[in-house]
Order: C-alpha cells, then sequence, then structure tokens
C-alpha cells in the first residue's frame, strides 16, 4: 500500500513523464545545459531532474568513445548502434563521478536515492551525450531532434518520454531509450512509431508492487 506522500510523489514522477516531448534547444536551455561540452556538462539525477551533478572528462575517459566513432560510419544502422554503444560507456564514465553508476533501469523497481534515474533524468542526460557526440564530429547520418513522450494513464499505459535523432536522408525519427536498463548498458535505438505504440525490451518489468 502506498502511502499518502509516496502517492503524491509518483504523481509528480509520472506528470513529468508524460509530457508529450519538445524541442532539443528548449529542453538544454530548460535544463541550462546549453554548451554542454566534455571537459564541463551537468546531467540529471534524483528523479525529474531534481537534482543536477557537474561532470568533466579527461582524455582518457573520452577515448573510448572516441575509438568507437574511429572509423565513419558505413550506414545510418551503423551509427545508430554505435550510439547505442557510446551512450553506455558515457553513463559508466559519469556513473563514477557522480554515484549514479547504481541507477537501476526503470522507475519502480527502485524509486529511492538521489543516484536513480527516471525518464525525465534519463532522457536529459541522454541528450547532452548526444550533444557531445555530435559536437566531435561523430553524427553523420542523424541530428539531434529533442524528446518524445507516450503514454497516458487514461488509456492504461505509464507515462514515458525519450531522447530522439532523425535519420538525415530518410527523416525516421528514433527514440534513444536508456531508461529501460541499469547504468552503463546499451541504449535502444527503436523507431519512434514502435517506440510511441508501446515498445520495451522483451522481460522488461517495472512494477509499482
Amino acid at each position: 500500500m502506498l502511502t499518502a506522500g509516496a502517492a503524491a510523489g509518483l504523481l509528480l514522477l509520472l506528470s513529468a513523464c508524460g509530457t508529450p516531448g519538445g524541442d532539443y534547444d528548449d529542453l538544454m536551455a530548460e535544463r541550462n545545459f546549453v554548451g554542454a561540452k566534455n571537459d564541463a556538462f551537468s546531467i540529471c539525477h534524483g528523479h525529474g531532474c531534481r537534482l543536477t551533478s557537474d561532470v568533466s572528462l579527461t582524455e582518457l575517459e573520452w577515448d573510448p568513445v572516441a575509438d568507437i566513432f574511429a572509423e565513419p560510419a558505413a550506414s545510418a544502422d551503423i551509427e545508430r548502434a554505435r550510439i547505442a554503444m557510446a551512450t553506455a560507456i558515457l553513463e559508466e564514465a559519469v556513473g563514477r563521478k557522480t554515484g549514479t553508476h547504481k541507477d537501476q533501469g526503470g522507475t519502480f523497481n527502485a524509486m529511492s536515492g538521489n543516484h536513480q534515474f527516471d525518464c525525465v533524468d534519463e532522457t536529459s542526460n541522454t541528450s547532452v551525450y548526444l550533444t557531445l557526440m555530435a559536437k566531435a564530429g561523430y553524427l553523420k547520418w542523424h541530428k539531434i531532434k529533442g524528446w518524445a513522450g507516450r503514454g497516458l494513464l487514461i488509456d492504461g499505459s505509464w507515462p514515458h518520454q525519450s531522447a530522439v535523432v532523425v535519420e538525415l536522408k530518410t527523416g525516421q525519427a528514433y527514440a534513444v531509450d536508456t531508461w529501460f536498463e541499469d547504468n552503463g548498458r546499451p541504449a535502444h535505438v527503436v523507431p519512434l512509431e514502435e517506440w510511441r505504440a508501446g515498445w520495451s525490451p522483451p522481460g522488461f518489468v517495472d512494477s509499482i508492487l
């Protein structure tokens, strides 16, 4: 049984995750993340971007990301796979500095703790990591679109959101979703229409009970 306080907190989390989506520049400005670069950026944590931590990566810490993109991607598919892996590397490196390496996939599986991410935190942080990749010149096949939302409690589905990239040649949008997995695991890069329809990884459970 949820307490009144827990229920109120849960509603706040869900209302934040349930927003319909928005523009990349607006998101970065709202979070005060404009100007993010490898040696000076911030991330969200603690649910709903309640907390932020400033982070700086050394060249040694950035090198594994650079290695992934060392050769130009031969296709958009390959670049999306690299985005997924690079996001994992950045999450892990940042997690060691901020304590967010303890983050568990989902929201309800581990709701307590300042180290935990909800979908708002994950969307904001993934947008920062995509920004770092773009500024390094690694994104040749995609641009950062912003973020998308899905789900309404009235239709029986949980509110959720994700960062989004768009393939330049086709205009196809993809969710870049890190919320389903524990810290340091590759992002799921999924066609946005499929993601909006309620996509989740096979076997994923995020129980409120």
